[in-house]
């Protein structure tokens, strides 16, 4: 497949609370950009809709659609199972979606690489901001929680060792807007560069 045949995926990662649904949605506004539906085998939050959230399967779904090679990557988190199908890209778009970095690192590896054309982008927040923005989400917060994602990250997003780009996303009146330009302009450069 030529590099301008491959298919166009925009991997937004955070931390916690970094603000990366926010991001995304802004960026879905523009029009070039396809959202990513992940699978997983967790139970819906309140207010998660099927197919517009995630694609909500059962393990057995998750695990034969494994089997048949049908996701480009999918990873377990706390027990439960995340993966992004190949039927969930769009090759005529950009494909937005939010990934852990491990996540990211099976989209490089994927036996579909050769077939993806990869922007990683870094949502970077202040842990001060993301403490609070993570405890003003739900009206009763589930503290223990909010600290075992805390520690979690630290984990995840101690060694990350691919290429990738960075925005700031933190509580200045204009960090949403400047971020997704940033976006944008790395967005342009990277696929014009990429063909």
């Amino acid at each position: 497949m030529s590099s301008s045949n491959k298919i166009k995926i925009v991997a937004l990662f955070g931390k916690s609370a970094a603000g990366k649904d926010t991001v995304q949605k802004e960026l879905l506004k523009q029009g070039d950009f396809h959202k990513i539906v992940s699978c997983t085998t967790r139970f819906p939050r309140e207010g998660e809709v099927d197919g517009i959230d995630y694609h909500f399967l059962t393990h057995k779904g998750f695990t034969e659609d494994l089997f048949e090679n049908k996701f480009i990557e999918a990873l377990e988190f706390n027990g439960w199972f995340y993966g992004t199908k190949i039927e969930d890209l769009n090759k005529e778009k950009i494909n937005i979606g939010i990934f852990t970095p491990e996540g990211i690192l099976c989209l490089i590896d994927s036996e579909y690489s050769c077939n993806l054309s990869i922007l990683p982008i870094y949502i970077e927040c202040p842990d001060k901001i993301r403490l609070m923005r993570a405890l003003d989400r739900e009206e009763d917060p589930n503290i223990g929680e909010i600290c075992r994602r805390y520690e979690a990250d630290e984990k995840d997003f101690n060694i990350i060792d691919y290429y990738f780009r960075s925005v700031r996303n933190d509580n200045e009146p204009t960090a949403l807007k400047d971020s997704v330009q940033k976006i944008l302009d790395y967005t342009k450069a990277f696929f014009v560069q990429d063909k």
